[in-house]
């Protein structure tokens, strides 16, 4: 038998649900915005890519060049620093 008394656990903090997080809210948004974009641009359009002409439609456009700017984002960010 131990002589010291049992200390109960603290009850761990419920986390909130996903859907009301702030960056889950940002996010979501983000991607409604670029849905809504990518479906009312479907015409092709004509670009000049190196001197040549690239006709493609405006959504494919749209949609590889946002995946270029999160590569580049991504390849670019910042780390985190360390506390001291």
């Amino acid at each position: 038998m131990s002589d010291t008394p049992e200390t109960p656990t603290p009850p761990t903090p419920k986390k909130k649900p996903l859907y009301t997080r702030p960056k889950f809210i940002a996010w979501f948004f983000i991607v409604v915005v670029f849905l809504v974009l990518i479906l009312r641009n479907m015409e092709t359009i004509t670009m000049d890519v190196f001197f040549m002409p690239l006709r493609a439609p405006a959504a494919l456009l749209y949609l590889a060049f946002s995946l270029i700017g999160f590569a580049v984002g991504w390849l670019v960010k910042r780390p985190k620093s360390s506390s001291k």
